[in-house]
């Protein structure tokens, strides 16, 4: 059979079933054009949400510290009672850091601020706990943790109570 007849009883595509405006041997696909406005609207939206972005971060942040000081200082509170005497808590301003002391032995030492990337300031480096689990000391002591526009501070009672 000659390539003629051959190609004259091969089936041919129904005109109905292409789709309209397709010519033969076109592709499904987007042009280098589309692909380049796609790209730009999406870089528009992600500059648009970036900064909201590191705002968020900042918050969360900010949020993990303050809990995990939180429960330093109350975890103090318990040692002291446990142990039936004084627990301290010593806050390094400068590295940023929360220690637990009872006695000679140091029970926790944490480091906060590399860890989370936040800053501590405290009006009192030390609070110390009793054994009845009450706080000791003249003053309040009150925790500031922040992160860029971000900040928490926590306040530690006469009696030793952690409130936010």
């Amino acid at each position: 059979m000659s390539l003629a007849a051959h190609a004259a009883r091969a089936p041919r595509e129904p005109e109905a079933e292409r789709a309209p405006g397709a010519a033969r041997g076109s592709r499904d696909g987007h042009t280098l054009i589309e692909l380049a406005i796609a790209l730009a609207i999406m870089a528009i939206l992600l500059s648009i949400a970036a900064p909201r972005l590191g705002t968020l971060r900042d918050r969360a942040s900010v949020r993990s510290a303050s809990t995990e000081i939180a429960a330093i200082l109350s975890s103090a509170r318990r040692v002291a009672m446990l142990r039936s005497s004084s627990a301290m808590v010593v806050i390094d301003e400068r590295r940023s850091t929360a220690s637990i002391i009872a006695g000679a032995d140091t029970v926790l030492a944490r480091d906060v601020g590399s860890e989370l990337g936040v800053a501590i300031a405290a009006t009192r480096d030390t609070v110390l706990y009793g054994p009845s689990g009450r706080g000791w000391g003249a003053s309040n002591t009150s925790i500031a943790v922040t992160r860029g526009r971000w900040a928490d501070t926590l306040f530690v009672s006469r009696l030793g109570r952690v409130r936010w």
